[in-house]
């Protein structure tokens, strides 16, 4: 049975966010007018000249209506609380760390949702996918934005996401955690990569790399922020037909859209054909 859903407004998942976070974090929190999901937290403005800052509730209140379960609004209430001891220590939110720059994709409603409270840096990567570029530390991350860059003159959008990319190379191929043997396919085999310290989309998008690691034919989803799923077989997928038939027969696509649906996170259930190194939407 699903869990009993106690919000079923934005407005009122958003209230209980407020008050939760307000009274966790100390600092006064408030919707945006006319935008129940976004947040405006009031900072101190001797530490933090801008004295605001913008967080989404988008992607946890998509989550939380998919199946009810209020563990992802407490995950990332938990790391706001984490956050804010670092804001309360004065760190400069935007000031950018050259050696923690990552590049992840994100599903493009959330970056077109966000980007109306924060211009994101991104660039399109497969349909309905973008890439963002992120400051990541052990208990945060940070999404680089055009004001941030902007507080850091010595560094340009270019430069952004080359050091994204030459951090995610130097970091080197992550293998999958999992290999799973289908049960309604025994041809098929997927795998489960789960991100380590940092995000792993893109590793998927370094020709070297998947040209050494990969079949030269797959299937791809990245369904949620900490994983990515890779449909392999030994039967042909040498067309967008064959691809789909053994992506559906094998039941890759409803686990694709179950974790998707159901886990926390999520980032897109849209499944993507590789072959020779080119994708397509599948």
């Amino acid at each position: 049975m699903g869990a009993v859903r106690l919000y079923d407004t934005p407005g009122q998942f958003a209230e209980m966010m407020v008050r939760q976070l307000s009274e966790s974090t100390g600092f006064e929190i408030r919707s945006k007018e006319g935008e129940p999901l976004l947040l405006e937290v009031a900072l101190n403005s001797e530490i933090h000249p801008d004295g605001q800052a913008e967080i989404s509730l988008h992607q946890t209140y998509d989550t939380y209506m998919a199946g009810g379960d209020l563990n992802t609004a407490i995950d990332y209430m938990n790391k706001m609380v984490r956050l804010s001891a670092h804001m309360r220590e004065g760190v400069d939110m935007n000031k950018i760390d050259p050696a923690r720059i990552y590049p992840a994709i994100r599903d493009e409603r959330y970056v077109k949702e966000a980007r109306r409270a924060m211009q994101m840096v991104s660039d399109p990567v497969l349909p309905g996918l973008r890439i963002v570029y992120m400051e990541v530390h052990e208990d945060y991350c940070k999404i680089v934005t055009e004001q941030m860059l902007a507080d850091n003159p010595e560094l340009d959008v270019e430069k952004v996401k080359k050091l994204a990319f030459d951090n995610l190379k130097a970091a080197g191929w992550v293998e999958p955690e999992l290999r799973l043997d289908s049960p309604v396919r025994p041809t098929c085999v997927v795998q489960v990569f789960n991100e380590p310290p940092h995000p792993i989309d893109c590793q998927f998008l370094i020709p070297e790399w998947t040209s050494r690691y990969l079949p030269s034919e797959y299937v791809i989803a990245f369904t949620n922020r900490k994983t990515v799923q890779i449909l392999q077989s030994t039967e042909s997928m040498n067309t967008l037909h064959r691809a789909r038939d053994l992506a559906v027969k094998s039941r890759f696509k409803d686990v694709v859209e179950r974790s998707c649906r159901l886990m926390p996170s999520p980032v897109s259930d849209r499944m993507y054909w590789v072959k020779a190194g080119k994708a397509r939407l599948l």
